[in-house]
């Protein structure tokens, strides 16, 4: 009898393939198991070429049979090395890697083919996310803000996920907000790459080398999204390599580690402004996605918000699992056909059920 529920990752970061095993029984949450694999660097290399440029549909093509068969090798590989079958997941739920995601033009795609994913696994699918929530009205993200929100229940604190872009949930009285904050990880790898020969900034350590340079701070804070109001969402359609040259247009010969050290501060301070104006009663924050690891962000962050880091979360629920776990858990509202409570942080104007059901 199935009842177990698969969820997965591939950040805009494309640090790795996240992959976990989850039970929702009589509403306890137990994770089975938490795996975190490459994605390989060829793979990526692609990805992010067509980021910046869109591919042709023959391209497009092979780049999602390419990620549909990668997926499904790695959700086969977690279910065998469990001594489990097809059989006993009752569904996947499969985010996809975005490859355009504007809620203006009610548009969000991403890369992975669902009904692929269903065949090479005998698995049903749950994706479109982001795309149901969006005909709705919404954002369509960020979507892991849905499952804080359950959480926060058992667990008072604020969420704080540092992928690509960074995201905040928190309870203001009886109202949950969610929303992207700004740039995190996506800015900062890119720099490293273009600039330092490096793939990303591992704990911040050469962040911590430079200086942060506040004319170039404050040009970018007076950027118009962090003046936006919430719901809200953002991502590389936006803060990217063209944003940050135009900053930057007025500098000439600027550190590159000083230029490190202000986008990494951009991050905690946009972050932190965005905490300290809802005034939340949370003492605690717990931290999530691949920049929970950058020790300089999370510290300023603490620093400037006078809160203390929580590293765990009931149900041993971490900063590695929590995504996945998320999707596992929309994968299961949609299999059970229950609409997804306080879905109108992401400004969806109806309760709905969220995600489409490939099997």
């Amino acid at each position: 009898m199935s009842k177990y529920y698969i969820g997965t990752m591939c950040g805009t970061s494309l640090d790795s393939v996240d992959v976990s095993i989850t039970s929702f029984e009589s509403k306890k949450i137990k994770i089975i198991d938490f795996q975190s694999y490459p994605l390989g660097n060829q793979l990526k290399k692609e990805i992010n070429l067509h980021k910046s440029k869109y591919p042709s549909k023959k391209n497009l093509d092979k780049l999602n049979l390419s990620v549909s068969l990668l997926m499904s090798k790695y959700i086969n590989k977690i279910i065998t090395k469990n001594k489990l079958n097809a059989e006993h997941i009752k569904a996947i739920g499969y985010p996809g890697i975005t490859l355009n995601h504007d809620p203006s033009k009610k548009r969000s795609e991403y890369l992975g083919d669902a009904e692929k994913i269903n065949s090479k696994t005998g698995i049903p699918v749950v994706a479109d996310f982001r795309q149901t929530d969006i005909d709705c009205g919404g954002q369509g993200a960020p979507l892991s803000a849905l499952f804080h929100s359950f959480l926060y229940n058992k667990d008072p604190v604020i969420f704080v996920n540092l992928g690509g872009f960074a995201n905040i949930t928190l309870k203001k009285g009886y109202k949950f907000y969610g929303y992207d904050t700004g740039p995190a990880n996506y800015l900062l790898d890119l720099w490293c790459q273009k600039k330092l020969n490096k793939e990303f900034d591992a704990s911040g350590n050469l962040a911590q080398k430079g200086e942060v340079q506040l004319s170039l701070l404050n040009s970018m804070l007076k950027d118009k999204y962090f003046k936006k109001l919430p719901p809200k969402s953002t991502g590389f359609e936006y803060f990217n390599w063209k944003w940050l040259m135009d900053h930057l247009s007025k500098y000439k010969n600027i550190n590159k580690l000083n230029v490190l050290s202000t986008l990494t501060y951009l991050t905690s301070i946009t972050v932190a402004q965005e905490i300290n104006k809802h005034h939340v009663k949370s003492k605690f924050i717990f931290f999530a996605g691949g920049g929970s690891k950058n020790k300089m962000i999370v510290d300023k962050i603490i620093e400037l918000t006078g809160k203390k880091r929580q590293l765990k979360l009931k149900n041993n629920i971490d900063e590695k699992n929590l995504e996945t776990v998320s999707f596992a858990w929309l994968a299961k509202m949609r299999i059970n056909k229950q609409k997804i409570p306080n879905l109108s942080i992401t400004g969806s104007k109806k309760s709905s059920l969220l995600g489409f059901i490939y099997h």
